[in-house]
């Protein structure tokens, strides 16, 4: 080793064996005695009180930051949900008013269709009586003019289908504002 580095060990050397010396007097000065050796422990032990009082406090904080935190990321949660469920109330009446207003305009646009399509109001169709005829039979050959036989639908159900078509648009107008 060189001589610096023995100048620097040297005094350390010196520093710990003084600490060794003095702790170990103390500590026979200490237990020559039995009350010198309860005031010690006294004295320990309170030093070891103050300390876990300390940490108790540090927890105690860390504690009221993580409930404050907690609370905090509640209120946001709640004011979220509000906010979603009043744009969802709001979307829904939207949608309401538009199924409304499509339903409204149902009889125009029915009467549009049936007059645009040559759509003539038929007989009844009983559902419940059986069905004329052979059955629904294809000819292997078909006519090459063969005329189809009209579709005979009542009106009710014309006006079932605009409805549930208006309620099937609203819907539809609904999910695309979403």
């Amino acid at each position: 080793m060189t001589m610096p580095v023995l100048s620097l060990l040297l005094p350390l050397l010196n520093l710990w064996r003084g600490l060794r010396e003095g702790v170990g007097a103390g500590l026979r000065w200490v237990m020559a005695r039995p009350g010198r050796m309860l005031a010690g422990v006294a004295l320990v032990l309170a030093l070891v009180a103050a300390g876990e009082h300390r940490a108790a406090g540090r927890w105690a904080q860390k504690a009221r930051d993580t409930q404050a935190a907690w609370d905090a990321d509640r209120a946001q949660a709640i004011a979220a949900t509000l906010a979603a469920e009043t744009r969802y109330r709001s979307l829904a009446h939207d949608a309401d008013l538009n199924r409304a207003r499509i339903a409204e305009d149902g009889d125009k646009r029915l009467a549009a269709y049936l007059d645009a399509h040559r759509v003539r109001s038929g007989a009844q169709a009983d559902p419940a009586r059986a069905g004329e005829g052979g059955g629904a039979g294809v000819s292997a050959k078909p006519a090459a003019a063969a005329e189809l036989a009209p579709v005979v639908v009542s009106e009710a159900d014309v006006h079932t289908c605009d409805a549930d078509y208006a309620y099937a648009r609203a819907a539809y107008e609904w999910a695309r504002g979403l």
